[in-house]
């Protein structure tokens, strides 16, 4: 595959500038934005970075506000001596496969100089390579301490959800109407907005909760699944175990390029005190499920259809994966007509839905 194929889309132009090795022309020629900590307008455009502790070195973040949205540009690891990386893919020129992700990495070329790599990700797992991070290799540099003190600042106070009791297995779905709800990441962005149009067209509203590595890596569009009226929800940002993590690992699983929203649902439902304690923090309520479908073990389309139907009843919450065969609207017409006929609604479709909604209205 050519290069020239390698870096096809982009997260928005400047990030494909980036990923072709075009750097924009800079307001101040002395800020470097992929590695100044800080907020900074170049040429027009708002930006943001931050750093934080990365084995010996720092990485560092970088958004750019598209449509007033802070928006995941890039990754870029600091100096730090050649042999730390080995045998790291982004450091390893090649093809990678990591976690069922699809990696592209090059080193020392004309487009990453002598000293330093560039890692594309397979975006839609058709082989469209969009630029993801750099690896620069160097001197560890004396001053990373004071690039640690710049955090991004909290985003506007969320609306507090409904007082009262609240069901972490129900939700704030208050109804007598079941909601579908989505996990993770589907295979590809065309067959999301294909599918979740789909959902809407049958009148429906499901609750979507992506990683944010999936929406970093462009399979997944959260603008336009609230357009057509579903919700969308925190899934944490790399999928790990919360409860294996301190408080304020949990809290930076929370933020961004995951969604920051008011409903959040950690990964394999696993919370404990320490986990609850960092979604109070960001103002996130958690929200699991009352049926599981285990659509993970490979279960047909029609398997789920009939699992469905049979399980579930009014007010339930129904877990499946946005990979898996459950994702699809021949089968959710299916499950939506087999509930039908037994006096159980899903949860009607009221149009677009807010970014940090106080509830879901069915």
């Amino acid at each position: 595959m050519r290069i020239s194929r390698i870096i096809t889309g982009a997260f928005s132009t400047l990030a494909l500038l980036v990923g072709m090795g075009v750097t924009a022309p800079a307001a101040n020629a002395e800020i470097n934005v992929y590695t100044t900590p800080g907020e900074h307008t170049i040429n027009g455009r708002q930006w943001r970075t931050w750093c934080e502790p990365y084995s010996r070195t720092a990485r560092c973040t970088t958004q750019i506000k598209v449509a007033g949205v802070w928006t995941f540009n890039n990754l870029t690891y600091l100096p730090s001596p050649r042999t730390l990386w080995k045998g790291n893919p982004l450091a390893t020129p090649g093809y990678h496969t990591v976690a069922g992700r699809k990696w592209f990495t090059e080193c020392d070329t004309a487009r990453t100089g002598r000293n330093g790599c560039r890692s594309y990700i397979d975006s839609t797992g058709r082989g469209n390579y969009v630029f993801n991070n750099l690896v620069q290799f160097g001197a560890i540099r004396s001053d990373l301490k004071s690039l640690y003190r710049y955090r991004p600042p909290a985003d506007p106070k969320p609306t507090p959800p409904p007082s009262g009791s609240y069901s972490i297995t129900r939700g704030p779905n208050t109804s007598n109407r079941a909601i579908l709800t989505f996990d993770d990441c589907p295979k590809s962005l065309s067959s999301f907005k294909t599918t979740v149009k789909a959902f809407a067209d049958m009148g429906i509203s499901v609750a979507l909760f992506p990683t944010g590595d999936c929406i970093t890596a462009g399979r997944f569009d959260a603008s336009y699944a609230r357009s057509l009226g579903h919700y969308v929800f925190n899934h944490s940002v790399s999928h790990p175990q919360l409860t294996d993590l301190s408080k304020s690992a949990v809290i930076r699983q929370l933020g961004s390029p995951g969604v920051v929203t008011t409903y959040g649902r950690p990964p394999y439902g696993a919370y404990n005190s320490t986990v609850r304690e960092a979604y109070a923090a960001v103002g996130m309520r958690i929200w699991t499920w009352t049926v599981d479908t285990n659509d993970w073990r490979g279960k047909s389309s029609s398997q789920l259809v009939s699992y469905v139907v049979n399980n579930v009843k009014g007010g339930d919450t129904v877990l499946m994966h946005m990979q898996w065969n459950g994702f699809n609207a021949s089968a959710v017409r299916q499950m939506k007509d087999g509930l039908a006929n037994k006096g159980v609604g899903l949860c009607r479709n009221n149009g677009a839905t807010a970014v940090k909604p106080a509830g879901v209205t069915c």
